[in-house]
C-alpha cells in the first residue's frame, strides 16, 4: 500500500511540476521588427526575396501588424510547409499561430512594399509536451483510483 501511495505522489508531483513549468514560460513572449519585406523578384531561373527568419522554441500565438501593398507569407524553414498568408493593403493587424518550436521564414510574395512587425503574445507546450502531460495525469487517475478501490477492500 505504501508503494501505491508514494508511486501516486510522485506522479502527482511530476504533473504538477509539469504544468507549473509550462505556465511559467507561457507569457515570456518577445517581438520581431519592424521588418521592411520587399517583393519577392523573379527573373527567369533566379528568385531573390528578402526575408525574415524567425525562431520559437515552442508553439506560439503571434500577432502581425504590416503597413503597405503585399502578401504576407509564413512558411516553416525545415519542411517548406506554408503556416500562414495573408494579402496586406494598406494597414492590417492579424494573429497567427506557429504550429511548433523550429524556424520560420516570412517573406513578401506580392508586387508591392510591406512592413511587418510580429508579436509573440502567447506561448504554449508543444504536442509532445502536451501528450505527456495528459498520460501522466491520465495515469495518476487511474492509480489513485486504483489505490482507493484497493484501501476500501
Amino acid at each position: 500500500m505504501r508503494f501505491w501511495a508514494a508511486l501516486l505522489s510522485a506522479m502527482l508531483l511530476l504533473t504538477i511540476g509539469s504544468i507549473w513549468i509550462n505556465s511559467n514560460y507561457e507569457d515570456h513572449a518577445g517581438s520581431v521588427g519592424p521588418v521592411f519585406l520587399q517583393p519577392v523578384e523573379r527573373n527567369g531561373n533566379a528568385t531573390g526575396m528578402m526575408l525574415l527568419d524567425a525562431h520559437t522554441p515552442t508553439s506560439s500565438l503571434v500577432e502581425a501588424s504590416c503597413t503597405g501593398n503585399g502578401l504576407v507569407e509564413v512558411h516553416e524553414t525545415i519542411t517548406g510547409d506554408k503556416i500562414d498568408g495573408h494579402t496586406v493593403s494598406g494597414h492590417l493587424k492579424y494573429q497567427f499561430v506557429l504550429p511548433r518550436e523550429g524556424d520560420y521564414i516570412v517573406f513578401n510574395n506580392g508586387t508591392g512594399k510591406v512592413t511587418c512587425a510580429f508579436r509573440f503574445i502567447k506561448n504554449y507546450p508543444t504536442k509532445a509536451v502536451q501528450d505527456s502531460l495528459y498520460a501522466s495525469g491520465s495515469a495518476c487517475a487511474l492509480l489513485l483510483a486504483l489505490v482507493v478501490w484497493r484501501w476500501g477492500k
